[in-house]
């Protein structure tokens, strides 16, 4: 069976939004101190990483242009980053001197994404922009609420 490539950037596309959403109802349930929902959000975030992996190796399979291969690359190494980090070492690092580059990932990972759909259309591009925005917006409204509140994995 062969996969169509627009299919997976279709898939690349969906994540996209999927993370963004995801991502901004775990900051909501900070500030609702709802904390297994928080959990189950951020885990649920993370293992996006998972199919956009594939993406990113079958786009370089597939020998398609560097950038569909190389835009999602800094989303799935901060999704690598969380996991270590949050659930498995369970550091306290966002109080610390790792709480930059850890922001600077997510958001050039969260750029990336977001040129990966304008890459494929712009209505794709400003789907994602939006959800970006929400998500952009929830982390604003957490961050004045609660801090950094509680970890995904807590």
């Amino acid at each position: 069976m062969r996969i169509d490539t627009h299919a997976v950037d279709l898939a690349v596309f969906v994540i996209a939004d999927v993370v963004n959403l995801l991502l901004a109802g775990m900051f909501l349930a900070r500030v609702w101190r709802r904390s297994g929902v928080a959990r189950g959000l951020g885990t649920a975030s993370v293992a996006m990483a998972i199919p956009l992996a594939a993406a990113v190796i079958w786009n370089a399979v597939e020998g398609r242009p560097l950038w569909l291969v190389a835009l999602p690359v800094p989303f799935v190494v901060y999704c690598a980053a969380e996991w270590v980090l949050d659930y498995r070492l369970k550091v306290e690092f966002r109080s610390t001197r790792l709480l930059r580059p850890y922001l600077g990932l997510f958001y050039l990972g969260q750029i990336g994404l977001m040129s990966y759909a304008f890459s494929i259309g712009a209505v794709y591009g400003f789907v994602t922009l939006a959800t970006y925005l929400i998500c952009l917006a929830a982390t604003g409204f957490s961050y004045s609420k609660v801090g950094h509140g509680v970890t995904a994995a807590e």
